[in-house]
């Protein structure tokens, strides 16, 4: 069967694509999986999660307004956490491997729109994607949600094609999960109408599948709503109605659609921004040819049109919008690039030739850079006082405090490697955090254990009581606490 299936030259074009794809994301991994803030933070509540034997009901809050995110991302960690237990970073390699997954994925959504051709072309614009090479070894929320984009365009090219209910319900629920995870992805609900409207059959029964599998994944959402007298759905409306003029982003349409989008789509496709330029040009002008002409795929219009939306609502969203925002967005970028290659390479060869060379050469080189300079300075610190900590304590385990939750992403980072040895106690050896100051007293109050350069200063706090501390503005940041505040703070104040 191996035999057979490498007989034929796009299996093995296929295979050649993945295992290029499985290098780029893990060469150089030691230095590569990044662990700050957030990372540690989402890592320390999962753990948490499985130790009580808990399902948290939301997710953290967003940066945009004060409502919060659904629970899926925990949920997420919590599965990954208990696939590879063993290792800090066995969460991130786990992402890092369905991001090689998903240059797959990507491959049978090229077959499906047209044939197997498209998908090796979208499959090695993927493989070789800068940005999808970065999400791949950032454990955040817009990282999942890129994967789960890319399912979900998957299942929309299905059910255009087939009009099967099974795709149906599986596009809304990948569509609700993905939004559920980042709130960034909340354009791609239009791809459930389109998908309605352009597949063939069009029944009622259709809808209901497509209505069902939307709603489940607002189900964690809806419950902590009902528990919490609208908090959530309150503070949307709040939003909408005032909270995005609160701060003023400036966003012309010539700055736009002819700086933001090129540069955009040049990063997702890893080349300098004057290919970005040609590509979008390039595109226009064959959509507006295809389109005169009546030659369009269906399956391409009808990805297109979500697309020409989410660019529409993303020009009228108030906030700053960072390129891991836009990670939802990979695969329609990927798809419309590869669609023009194919269909130059129809009639032009060596212009299709010259132009996949190109962004071939200008996108490893962007790798390259990505790969070869990359650091995990906080990974490596926190590793690092961990030993330190457990070489001159060994029968120790800890209560970690951080003076005035200043230096978060270090003590954060610390607790997560202490937990992972067990010594972390909520009962244990206080210790503080904070940078050294000569004119601060708490060189006086409190023995320091330590200080090595790059990391906060580590002071023995077991003299006062937690009160104390608090009112000193140390801020306990062991898991037990990094949970209650994050996921379950709404319950203190009901």
């Amino acid at each position: 069967m191996i035999d057979k299936f490498l007989k034929d030259k796009f299996n093995l074009a296929l295979v050649g694509t993945v295992i290029l794809a499985l290098f780029l994301r893990f060469v150089n991994y030691q230095n590569r999986w990044g662990l700050a803030y957030d990372q540690a933070r989402d890592m320390l509540v999962a753990s948490e999660a499985l130790r009580l034997g808990s399902l948290p009901l939301i997710g953290p809050f967003s940066s945009a307004g004060q409502f919060v995110y659904g629970p899926q991302w925990y949920w997420i960690i919590m599965y990954m956490i208990n696939i590879f237990p063993y290792s800090v970073m066995g969460p991130w390699v786990i992402q890092t491997l369905l991001y090689v997954f998903v240059v797959f994925i990507m491959y049978l959504i090229g077959k499906e729109i047209i044939d197997k051709r498209l998908g090796l072309i979208l499959a090695f614009l993927t493989a070789i994607s800068t940005t999808q090479i970065a999400l791949s070894t950032n454990l955040i929320s817009p990282s999942m949600a890129g994967i789960f984009s890319v399912i979900s365009v998957y299942f929309f090219v299905r059910f255009v094609k087939y009009g099967r209910n099974s795709d149906g319900f599986l596009l809304a629920f990948f569509v609700g999960n993905t939004i559920n995870i980042h709130f960034q992805a909340i354009g791609l609900l239009s791809l459930i109408p389109i998908s309605f409207l352009f597949n063939n059959k069009r029944k009622i029964k259709q809808l209901l599948f497509l209505a069902f599998g939307l709603f489940i994944p607002f189900i964690p959402l809806l419950i902590f709503d009902l528990k919490t007298n609208f908090f959530e759905s309150r503070n949307f409306l709040d939003y909408y109605l005032y909270g995005q003029n609160r701060i003023y982003v400036p966003n012309r349409w010539l700055t736009y659609l002819g700086v933001f989008w090129p540069k955009t789509w040049a990063s997702i496709i890893g080349g300098y921004p004057l290919i970005g330029y040609l590509i979008v040009i390039f595109l226009a002008l064959l959509t507006a040819w295809q389109l005169v002409t009546r030659k369009i795929s269906k399956a391409i219009f009808s990805l297109m049109i979500p697309f020409f939306l989410i660019v529409l609502m993303l020009r009228y969203y108030k906030g700053e919008i960072f390129g891991g925002y836009t990670a939802f967005l990979n695969p329609f970028i990927l798809i419309l690039t590869s669609f023009l290659i194919y269909e130059i390479f129809k009639t032009k060869k060596l212009l299709a030739f010259f132009l996949i060379g190109i962004i071939t050469v200008s996108t490893l080189y962007m790798d390259y850079q990505e790969i070869k300079f990359a650091t995990n300075n906080t990974a490596k610190s926190a590793k690092y006082v961990k030993n330190v900590l457990v070489n001159k304590y060994p029968d120790t385990k800890f209560a970690v405090y951080d003076h005035k939750f200043a230096y978060a992403t270090n003590s954060y980072a610390l607790v997560l490697y202490l937990n992972q040895d067990k010594k972390i106690d909520d009962k244990g050896m206080k210790i503080g955090f904070a940078f050294p100051d000569p004119k601060s007293k708490m060189r006086k109050d409190f023995p320091r254990i330590f200080y090595e350069g790059g990391f906060p200063e580590a002071y023995d706090l077991s003299a006062s009581s937690s009160s104390e501390l608090l009112k000193e503005k140390w801020i306990f940041v062991n898991p037990s606490e990094v949970y209650k505040t994050t996921v379950e703070w709404y319950k203190s104040k009901r």
